[in-house]
């Protein structure tokens, strides 16, 4: 299992809207055999934050990366 911790939300903008956010984490498994860090690009962001969805969302970006080699804003 890993622990996921959000550090900070940077919105960016553009034409006075949020057009996505950078969200900037470090994470680390319960044994604390694997340290990350680092952020991803989230498009669909809304007024409210649901740090447990981000956190998933999150989750599944980096397991993406690692495993496909996908870029971070794909």
């Amino acid at each position: 299992m890993m622990k996921v911790s959000i550090n900070q939300i940077t919105p960016r903008w553009k034409d006075g809207k949020i057009v996505d956010v950078q969200i900037y984490f470090t994470a680390t498994t319960t044994d604390g055999s694997v340290n990350l860090s680092g952020y991803v690009p989230i498009d669909s962001f809304t007024d409210s934050i649901d740090f447990k969805a981000l956190e998933d969302i999150i989750k599944q970006k980096v397991a993406d990366r690692i495993l496909n080699s996908e870029s971070p804003t794909a």
